[in-house]
């Protein structure tokens, strides 16, 4: 039986080539992939290689899909089941495992090959957990945001998002929308979102529950927040964006004793900002960064989409067909949309 995959023959070169369909492992599954985002790695992986992977790496990763083989071996999944994949594998033993961060794990197998009609899941994958069941009313499109709202979770656990507090989410990309939803969800009184762009700031107003919306290319943010504040600053800053200046005026926003999140990268030609340490050391507010989800915050978020505490459906601004792959990344790439998906 045959099927169609995009191969990555080369920094930005990309070609559908139609295959077999790969055999089943033992202990593992095949899954048909119903629906795939696209995200920043693959596009990072399209352009120039990374380095979590090597070339040629199977692009495409946060999918779902239907199981169509089973592989011998104890196992819980049955042909038609309905899944989602982690594509994070800890190793399982080294003393970041050991210790519970298992999304700072040096040794993680990652699964990918999401942009094809099918993908074999090996048995580690599916013997660690990393392959979940996801429920009938759960669309396939919707969870496809599993992955990206894991993460979300992991950066919330991080600053302790408490009852009553003000939380401002600087980027309204899809991400930024997660964050303001989780946010309001977790009970802060007021989410603040703020971006440069205003098209984005139009399509994202309803679908992110903020209470204040701020273009920030048109209005001063860090007065604009101090006057929203009485000048005490908000608790919880979220830097949704790979913006150092953006960092920096997060620094600047947060109130004493309050938590700056840095769960976007910066640019690696120049990842370095300027820290007021004497601001810190005075205020008293704390930094920290956000990198990637465990396996528990992989199920709990596919818990908030099952439950509909978190809305995602609207997030997909554009599908594409496989045979279109390199469009949906360029597309990703130019930040035309919101969430990006490729549907084979």
């Amino acid at each position: 039986m045959k099927m169609k995959k995009a191969v990555l023959q080369g920094p930005g070169q990309v070609e559908v080539v139609e295959m077999d369909v790969p055999r089943c492992p033992d202990g593992g599954v095949v899954v048909k992939v119903e629906a795939c985002a696209v995200c920043g790695t693959d596009v990072e992986n399209f352009l120039h290689g990374q380095r979590m992977s090597q070339l040629p790496p199977d692009l495409g990763h946060e999918l779902t899909g239907v199981v169509s083989e089973v592989g011998d071996g104890r196992q819980h999944f049955r042909v038609g089941d309905r899944v989602a994949l982690n594509q994070s594998v800890p190793c399982g033993e080294c003393t970041d495992c050991e210790n519970g961060y298992e999304n700072l794990c040096d040794h993680t197998t990652r699964v990918g090959g999401g942009f094809g009609e099918y993908i074999s899941i090996p048995a580690l994958a599916v013997q660690s957990g990393n392959l979940l069941k996801i429920p009938d009313d759960l669309s396939f499109r919707a969870g496809t945001h599993a992955e990206a709202l894991a993460a979300v979770v992991n950066s919330h656990e991080l600053i302790d998002v408490k009852l009553g507090d003000t939380v401002l989410v600087i980027g309204a990309g899809a991400v930024g929308c997660l964050h303001c939803q989780l946010a309001k969800a977790e009970g802060a009184s007021r989410v603040i979102l703020s971006d440069i762009n205003a098209e984005r700031l139009d399509l994202i107003k309803e679908l992110s529950e903020a209470d204040l919306i701020i273009n920030s290319s048109t209005e001063d943010l860090e007065a604009r927040i101090k006057a929203e504040t009485s000048g005490h600053g908000v608790d919880r800053v979220i830097v949704a964006c790979s913006s150092g200046v953006a960092q920096e005026q997060a620094l600047r926003m947060v109130a004493k004793r309050g938590t700056v999140s840095m769960f976007g990268f910066t640019h690696k030609e120049w990842p370095w900002i300027k820290f007021d340490s004497n601001d810190c050391h005075y205020r008293e507010f704390f930094v920290t960064g956000a990198f990637a989800y465990s396996r528990k915050q992989f199920k709990m978020a596919l818990d908030l989409l099952a439950r509909g505490a978190v809305k995602t459906e609207e997030l997909n601004t554009h599908v594409f067909p496989l045979d279109r792959v390199i469009e949906a990344m360029e597309t990703m790439k130019q930040g035309a949309g919101l969430k990006v998906l490729v549907v084979p």
